[in-house]
């Protein structure tokens, strides 16, 4: 009894000191008339406080932070609007820490990708330190860039038990799919106007005018993220469908959630999303070959051309024609970043640390107003992870960074030999889209730190293990079923005869 008491002792006497904290910060934006601010704090500290005592609320809190990151960030302008996926997800992995410590739950570390999460975090912990590192600021921003998201896998796992739980997942990005991709739309066709009423931190939003009009964003940091969001949720409604068991209105609502996407993809006018989605619904296609699934992806592209040519004709046409997408484009925006992440890699093959500047956003102008330099021989965007890693981390951090994607991809893959129901193979091999779908994506850009793709991929990785196994608690719970009733009725034969 006692050990079921201390968590609720830690979370109150938490939100007893967040809480006289509340009370002294508060005192001067209230009385500056700030109250949006205040509101928005009580309800953070609230769903904090929340993700403290609860793995599910930590998880399905940091999936919905990470699909409003770039609508927070430009609402309140602040290092708690910039550092929210952070908090919650260290107070995600907190509560795992103090189940691992009072209950012995260390379920998470037996995952494959471990081993090759911990070393590559332990090199890019070390490659702070390099010597070209200007700035140990810039590089903390940078090591937050290469491992930001790796505890969701840990967060993930834990949390997934059961179907249901599977289920309340991909229920949320459903929702939040919905929502971004409808509003997306919206803001294609009236412009960001509504939202320059609301805070000036949404200026930053003049950047993705697109002619006349915008670029959509939806509530995202830019186009581009707002577009790998569109393309991995579509392949996760896609792969989803077939796994719901009993939902009709679930099912039409996945549906018609994957053809939003694709017009919120058409929207944002982002290439690298597009291409990352053939790949990711390609792989998909190919590991579940069934008539269902390929007549659901018939009828998620009609209802996409319906929607795309009523309200956002224009989208398609100006980003997504042989000019702007072809072979050539393909070939310089990917080999083009990897041949300069080599060049750099082989003048410094233990690379130029990861004080580069990725990663320091508009968020360096709130931690400090000293002027922060990069130096110039490690300084220079390289637009593909790949590149990246070589530039950054050298040949060995390149070597890990490609052993963790490795173990990543196989480990989904052998879950998917594992499973044997079509629902079950229909969501792993959609999560195995997501898995691939942004594998190629790093070869033209972050797509592993931005969110939410980098949060749906170390999901996507764990949700197929579960997926697994809980397919095979079940099967071992109807054959032990099965087992009871057969000796039933084999002692019910046996018995004696009644004597009349």
């Amino acid at each position: 009894m006692r050990r079921r008491r201390l968590p609720g002792a830690m979370v109150l006497g938490i939100a007893g000191i967040v809480g006289i904290v509340i009370a002294v910060v508060a005192t001067g934006p209230v009385l500056q008339g700030r109250a949006l601010e205040i509101i928005l704090g009580l309800v953070g500290v609230g769903v904090i406080i929340g993700a403290l005592a609860s793995l599910e609320v930590a998880l399905l809190a940091l999936i919905a932070v990470a699909f409003m990151d770039g609508f927070a960030k430009s609402l309140v302008v602040s290092p708690a609007s910039l550092l929210a996926k952070d908090i919650l997800l260290m107070a995600g992995l907190a509560h795992w820490m103090w189940m691992g410590l009072t209950e012995g739950k260390w379920s998470a570390l037996r995952l494959p990708i471990i081993l090759p999460a911990f070393v590559f975090t332990l090199y890019c912990i070390a490659e702070m330190f390099n010597t070209e590192t200007g700035s140990y600021l810039v590089a903390l921003a940078g090591l937050r860039s290469w491992i930001i998201w790796l505890g969701v896998a840990i967060l993930g796992y834990e949390y997934i038990q059961s179907r249901a739980h599977i289920e309340r997942i991909f229920f949320l990005i459903m929702v939040l799919a919905l929502g971004t991709g409808i509003y997306g739309i919206y803001q294609y066709n009236v412009g960001f106007g509504h939202l320059y009423a609301l805070s000036d931190g949404f200026s930053y939003f003049n950047r993705f005018s697109w002619g006349e009009g915008v670029r959509a964003v939806s509530t995202f940091v830019g186009p581009g993220s707002f577009g790998d969001a569109m393309s991995l949720s579509a392949i996760a409604c896609i792969g989803a469908v077939m796994y719901v068991r009993g939902k009709q209105w679930m099912k039409i609502l996945l549906v018609v959630a994957a053809a939003l996407c694709l017009v919120g993809l058409a929207t944002s006018g982002s290439r690298a999303p597009l291409l990352g989605l053939v790949v990711g619904g390609l792989s998909l296609l190919v590991l579940v070959r069934r008539p269902q699934l390929l007549f659901g992806s018939i009828v998620v592209g009609v209802l996409a051309v319906v929607v795309l040519n009523t309200y956002a004709g224009r989208a398609f046409e100006a980003r997504y024609n042989p000019k702007m997408v072809n072979y050539w484009v393909i070939m310089s925006r990917s080999l083009g970043p990897l041949r300069q992440g080599m060049r750099s890699a082989l003048e410094r093959p233990l690379g130029v640390g990861v004080a580069t500047g990725v990663g320091v956003g508009r968020g360096l102008g709130m931690v400090t107003s000293e002027s922060v330099q990069v130096r110039s021989t490690a300084g220079g965007m390289v637009e593909s992870e790949y590149g990246r890693a070589l530039r950054e981390l050298g040949l060995p951090g390149f070597a890990l960074f490609i052993w963790l994607l490795y173990t990543t991809v196989k480990m989904a893959l052998m879950s998917f030999a594992r499973a044997q129901t079509a629902g079950a193979r229909s969501l792993i091999a959609g999560c195995i889209g997501i898995i691939v779908s942004t594998v190629a994506r790093l070869a033209v850009g972050s797509a592993l730190y931005m969110a939410p793709s980098g949060l749906l991929f170390w999901l996507a990785a764990v949700v197929a293990v579960r997926c697994a196994d809980i397919e095979e608690d079940e099967r071992a719970e109807l054959y032990e079923h099965v087992e009871r009733l057969e000796r039933r009725a084999e002692q019910a034969a046996e018995a004696p005869a009644s004597v009349t």
